[in-house]
């Protein structure tokens, strides 16, 4: 997450907890802390807990990654008209959402 999101909402972090991490063009830059436990609530009121590196001025608001993935199982399922169907899971209630993005 951008550090500039991370004051935006409010988000403390623990400036102990540290990484690097490596862009496409192979800049690396290290975090400035971790967020513990931050809410991300999606559509229905269905929300998940995630542990969120904050980094300066990275080229995204938030990059959810492997990480979200594995805890939502999500999918996307890419359609001919260029636009795709999103699929997550509640990993608190076992439900499966989905939503379409154009």
């Amino acid at each position: 997450m951008a550090l500039a999101e991370a004051l935006r909402v409010g988000l403390t972090w623990d400036p102990d907890i540290k990484l690097h991490m490596e862009s496409a063009n192979k800049q690396v830059n290290g975090s400035v802390g971790l967020a513990h436990n931050v809410p991300f609530t999606f559509a229905e009121g269905f929300t998940v807990y995630l542990q969120v590196h904050i980094f300066e001025k990275p080229a995204y608001t938030v990059l959810l990654g492997r990480p979200f993935d594995i805890l939502t199982e999500s999918n996307i399922q890419n359609l001919q008209d260029g636009s795709a169907i999103i699929t997550i899971r509640d990993p608190n209630t076992g439900r499966r959402e989905e939503e379409a993005k154009f």
